[in-house]
């Protein structure tokens, strides 16, 4: 009476386990998917594996997997920077020409985390598009191995986080420190946020980088934050320096109107006083006095290559690294002027 029991039948699991790759490949390569990147000896090897297991595809929960909401979730700490707001037009734009809607979640005044759980592990979206430093990098990768899939970093990185999208940001604070040395400023201050920021480390990388190459003397101060007020405890310190310096970098748009207005309150003239660049534009830069020199950085593109890249990992790609092509670009207005 005894004897085996009934053999198992292949899962997908069962064959990418056989053949070395992600079972969401397997899926997209055996029904004939073309949006399943993969070569044609990969391809050979999976429908090898399936012959070899005898897996026979279960209709009934094919169509479950496959089922999308057609929903991405963007996940910002708020709108206190104009980057943001830029960032989610770009996602929002590519995200309709693609055909998926949008859930915007911010947690300015909540848990990150909380607001993680409600938009994927709950399944309100196909893919949460991370564009927030507050939360850990030890959850994102909590949540990228449970969820491989269904998470882009957006403007940041995290080791074991492959899929994420970052602007020339090094780049974008090299640009600004030439402008000044053009203008004959050797002493160059810069006001940056915390170093557990990957942004804040790859803009400080960059502005030293150049300051050094150009043989120039860089003042740096590092704050806690990038909004205004930040900015403004920034300029007090660099003002209380030692050496203060004769021109200021700005890691964000909102640290520069802080600086403004440390300036103003010290009475320091800008820019016959002091030179201010900010990395990052906003149409407000025009209507600041004086008016904002800034490094345009293409945050709208930024936004639109991280649903690109949500939707390839969707669609069964490996995860990236993708860095905005788009170079930096000065946008010189009546902030910095020849020492």
């Amino acid at each position: 009476m005894g004897g085996a029991g009934p053999r198992r039948r292949a899962t997908l699991a069962d064959v990418a386990a056989r053949a070395g790759v992600h079972p969401s490949l397997v899926s997209r390569v055996l029904r004939n998917d073309p949006s399943g990147y993969a070569s044609s000896d990969t391809r050979e090897r999976i429908r090898r594996a399936a012959l070899e297991l005898g897996y026979r595809a279960n209709d009934a929960a094919r169509g479950l997997r496959s089922s999308r909401m057609m929903a991405l979730g963007l996940l910002l700490p708020g709108f206190s920077s104009p980057v943001y707001s830029a960032i989610a037009h770009g996602v929002e734009e590519r995200a309709d020409e693609r055909g998926y809607g949008l859930v915007i979640g911010t947690h300015a005044a909540g848990d990150p985390h909380e607001a993680i759980t409600d938009m994927v592990m709950r399944g309100r979206v196909d893919a949460l598009l991370v564009a927030s430093g507050r939360i850990e990098d030890q959850a994102l990768r909590r949540l990228v191995r449970r969820l491989p899939e269904s998470l882009v970093l957006v403007n940041r990185q995290v080791k074991g986080v492959a899929a994420s999208v970052v602007l020339r940001d090094s780049d974008a604070a090299a640009l600004a420190v030439r402008h000044l040395a053009e203008l004959g400023h050797r002493r160059i201050g810069a006001v940056f946020g915390p170093r557990t920021l990957d942004t804040m480390v790859r803009r400080r990388r960059g502005f030293v980088h150049e300051c050094t190459r150009l043989g120039l003397e860089p003042v740096v101060t590092e704050m806690d934050g990038r909004d205004h007020g930040a900015g403004f405890r920034g300029a007090l310190r660099l003002l209380d320096a030692a050496g203060p310096p004769t021109a200021v970098v700005a890691a964000t748009f909102p640290v520069a109107v802080g600086m403004l207005s440390a300036f103003h309150e010290r009475g320091v003239a800008v820019p016959a006083g002091m030179s201010v660049v900010s990395l990052h534009d906003d149409a407000v830069a025009d209507y600041l006095v004086p008016r904002l020199t800034t490094v345009m950085l293409p945050a709208a593109r930024l936004g639109a290559e991280a649903v690109d890249l949500a939707l390839s990992l969707i669609d069964g790609a490996a995860p990236r690294r993708v860095v905005v092509p788009d170079p930096p670009r000065l946008i010189s207005r009546n902030s910095t002027t020849a020492l």
